[in-house]
């Protein structure tokens, strides 16, 4: 398998009449559509494209959320020799115009009238004129629009008469082509076009998919947004196994998981931590768990947990950043030994039993041996896998269906309270860790050798580095767990180089030199390399956030906006790996007690005036009133906690002598209040409006 377009066809050729894909129609009736039926409309797409012009490697976009239509799409832009150029229905004005001008997108897939009128409202804007072809909405006459399903009996029927110019393309795709431009928060603020080509897919789907084991028996759930690198690599991944996958949404989540039981399921850490909070909220609730179940409920998990972590230090799976020291391995060793010996399954209930057995024989009074025996039967039922087996499995078929066997988690950190509470309940979550820019995946959990706290293992053909500030190489590994350079547990940025990695950005020779010096992607983040060859995550070294649902958000421009506020001199967006972005702000103290002397408000002190809740009031209106949607920023861009803080940003502290954020500086130096924000945020209803500390 040389290039996606192989993939498709290898599919169909294996699988034939097998179901690739379920889903509900516009009539919310659960369909079906085998692989054979998913290459065949492809094949007959790309003919009808092909005959309205598309050239070979030209750029297609299709600006749709999640339906059976975007694969059928995706698949035939692939086959005509092309990339496409992906994105959600939530794109804005501003992004709908560049994107398409940038990416010279001639022809343009959209989910429906109401995204196409949004667009047609910016044609004056757009550089070319465009082929439009709706996926949900019939043949529109008055924009000219096409119908998918109308396009693919057209070239059914070009087909039907010979036409074989598909074929044609795809002998002409090489490896080295693009498949797609996946555009993402640029410094600038304007989106930057990431060019993967199908080496790159072809590396993930060839090395992910025997590490997870996946099958044509295997079944999944998709929730992200399906234009994500992260659910595109899922999905081809299933294609690739013969898989069948059934496309959901959060409204419905957790019905489908139950009806479907999925073998697979990937998602964001956010969708994890609803699922495990879920859970929590019943065992908590007196009203639908009683206090016996609920003390069964915990028992079992301690007794998981804590043979897990000895599990885990006794076979070298255990977090290690800093080098187990030999006398205290030693210790440490027998004491885990005699918690698995303790807790594990069945260990003490053989022990009484053979003691029973021993005692009986050797012709000891009753009391010995019925004890021994009597001890042998409440081990035989109180162990980790008795308790696993009559307890959680109940909670893994209320919360997954029960047949979970490839939990995947991706697209940001995964917090630890709730990766550390699923692998308790025998959710082991694989954890990977990547960027749009590496196709996505770097590195993941393996099913063998898992290591909680960590993204696990690098990828097959994959070397990673982790250097200093000043470009020293601090720890560098390769796929082999080989250490090339340094030593392990150090801190630094991490730089990968491998098959996965992107070709550059579209148009942007300058930021795809910045990004790929000498060969090496600079992701940007902060991580260690443990010293059983683990990748661990220790934060970012550039802007870019990540939130817990995935999301990524350059903060530079609502930074920007927030400051235009007359009572807002410095501020500072957060957010790395929660829910939602808060603010660290500075007020612009003259403005502000000009205000509030106007209104009679008194303070002993500017830290009492920041706690007044006229003054919260004020804040918090301000923020609402330039970070909206109006503004063009979506709901994930939108500050929801924020804190007021009474210093100045200063040069030489907070601000670099071109007056630049010193993000790691500010953070470090607020940590424990922003912990205190977020906190707050969480227990006073996850976050419905803004918070202050």
């Amino acid at each position: 398998m040389r290039t996606l377009a192989d993939l498709f066809k290898d599919s169909a050729e294996k699988f034939g009449g097998k179901t690739a894909f379920r889903y509900r129609d516009h009539q919310k009736r659960i369909s079906e559509l085998s692989y054979s039926e998913l290459y065949s409309s492809a094949l007959s797409l790309a003919e009808a494209l092909i005959y309205l012009g598309l050239k070979q490697k030209e750029h297609v976009a299709i600006l749709s959320d999640n339906r059976v239509e975007w694969i059928i799409a995706d698949a035939s832009v692939l086959l005509s020799g092309c990339a496409d150029v992906p994105r959600g229905s939530d794109i804005t004005d501003t992004e709908i115009v560049y994107i398409l001008n940038h990416s010279e997108s001639r022809i343009v897939f959209v989910e429906n009238l109401k995204l196409l009128n949004r667009i047609l409202r910016n044609q004056s804007l757009l550089e070319s004129e465009s082929i439009f072809i709706l996926l949900q909405s019939p043949k529109d006459e008055e924009t000219g629009a096409y119908n998918i399903y109308d396009l693919i009996e057209k070239g059914r029927a070009l087909r039907q008469k010979g036409s074989r110019k598909v074929e044609s393309r795809i002998s002409e795709i090489g490896s080295e082509d693009l498949f797609t431009i996946i555009y993402t928060s640029g410094t600038t603020g304007k989106p930057k076009g990431v060019q993967l080509t199908h080496s790159n897919m072809i590396h993930q789907i060839s090395a992910v998919v025997p590490l997870l084991e996946l099958g044509e028996e295997d079944r999944a759930v998709t929730i992200l947004p399906i234009w994500h690198i992260f659910e595109r690599f899922l999905e081809y991944c299933c294609i690739s196994a013969g898989a069948s996958t059934f496309y959901s949404n959060l409204p419905e989540l957790k019905q489908n998981l139950l009806e479907y039981k999925p073998t697979i399921f990937g998602s964001a850490p956010r969708v994890w931590e609803m699922l495990a909070n879920g859970i929590l909220a019943k065992i908590n609730d007196s009203a639908r768990t009683n206090a016996l179940s609920r003390r069964l409920f915990h028992l079992s998990c301690f007794y998981t947990r804590t043979v897990g972590k000895a599990k885990a230090f006794l076979t070298g799976n255990e977090l290690d950043l800093s080098g187990r020291n030999a006398v205290w391995t030693v210790f440490r060793g027998i004491q885990m030994t005699t918690v698995y010996l303790l807790l594990g399954p069945f260990y003490l209930s053989v022990l009484f039993s053979a003691l029973g057995f021993w005692f009986s024989i050797h012709s000891y009074s009753y009391e010995f041996p019925l004890l021994s025996f009597l001890l042998g039967a409440i081990f035989s039922v109180l162990n980790s896998f008795m308790l696993d087996r009559w307890i959680l499995s109940k909670y893994r078929v209320m919360l997954t269906g029960g047949e979970l066997r490839v939990p995947i988690s991706g697209g940001g950190a995964l917090p630890n309270r709730v990766d550390v509470f699923l692998d308790s309940i025998g959710i082991r979550i694989l954890e990977g860790y990547g960027m749009t820019e590496t196709s996505p995946t770097i590195s993941i959990r393996r099913f063998r050798r898992m290591v909680l706290g960590s993204v696990g293992h690098i990828l097959p053909k994959t070397r990673l580095q982790v250097r200093s500030e000043t470009n020293e190489v601090l720890s560098e590994i390769d796929d082999s767990g080989r250490f090339v350079q340094g030593r392990p547990g150090r801190k630094g940025i991490i730089f990968v180089q491998g098959p996965q990695v992107m070709k550059g950005y579209f148009k942007s020779e300058a930021e795809t030199e910045a990004a790929l010096k000498g060969g090496w992607m600079n992701t940007g983040d902060l991580g260690i390399i443990g010293f059983n060859h683990t990748l661990t995550l220790a934060g970012r070294a550039k802007e870019t956030i990540v939130l817990r649902g995935g999301e990524n958000v350059e903060p530079v421009p609502i930074e920007a906006c927030l400051q235009s506020s007359e009572f807002i001199s410095q501020c500072m967006v957060i957010g790395q790996d929660q829910k939602n972005l808060g603010a660290i702000i500075v007020p612009d103290f003259e403005a502000l007690q000009k205000w509030a002397k106007d209104r009679n408000i008194r303070s002993s002190s500017t830290a009492d005036l920041l706690k007044n809740r006229k003054v919260i009031d004020l804040f918090r209106s301000e923020i609402k009133s330039l970070n909206n949607s109006k503004s063009g920023f979506k709901s994930f861009e939108q500050i929801t906690p924020f804190l007021l803080i009474e210093k100045t940003f200063e040069v030489g502290d907070e601000l670099t002598n071109l007056q630049k954020l010193k993000r790691s500086v500010i953070l470090e130096k607020y940590r424990e209040r922003i912990q205190s924000l977020y906190r707050v945020a969480e227990f006073n209803g996850a976050l419905n409006g803004p918070f202050v500390e």
